[in-house]
C-alpha cells in the first residue's frame, strides 16, 4: 500500500522564483561528487549542487524533472530543500532533462 511508505517533504527554489514544492519518496540530485539519491530517514546532509537534473519521484506517483545550475541541498528531519541559481521548470524542458538523465544513465 502506497500511503505506508515513508515520505519527505521537498522545496525546490531558484534564486528568483520558488519551484517546487510537495512530498516525495525519493530525489536525485546532482552533488559535487556525482549523482546522489535522498530517500526519507537519510541522514543530515549539506552538499554544493552541480549543474544537472534533479528527479524527484514525488508521492503523486509522477517523477519531475528540474534541469539546475549551482547551489546546495541540504536535508535534515524528513526536509530536503534545494536552492540554486536557476531551473527550468517548463514541463517540455523537463522532458528533454529526462531524456538526457536517461542517456547519461545508459553510459
Amino acid at each position: 500500500m502506497a500511503s505506508d511508505k515513508p515520505t519527505m517533504k521537498v522545496t525546490i527554489v531558484a534564486a528568483d522564483r520558488p519551484v517546487w514544492n510537495g512530498t516525495a519518496y525519493s530525489v536525485v540530485i546532482p552533488a559535487s561528487a556525482g549523482q546522489m539519491g535522498i530517500l526519507p530517514d537519510h541522514e543530515p546532509i549539506l552538499t554544493v549542487i552541480n549543474h544537472g537534473t534533479v528527479r524527484v519521484h514525488s508521492t503523486s506517483g509522477h517523477d519531475h524533472l528540474f534541469t539546475v545550475s549551482d547551489g546546495f541541498a541540504a536535508f535534515d528531519s524528513n526536509s530536503m530543500t534545494v536552492a540554486v541559481s536557476d531551473s527550468s521548470d517548463d514541463e517540455i524542458n523537463n522532458a528533454g532533462a529526462a531524456d538526457a538523465a536517461d542517456a547519461e544513465d545508459a553510459d
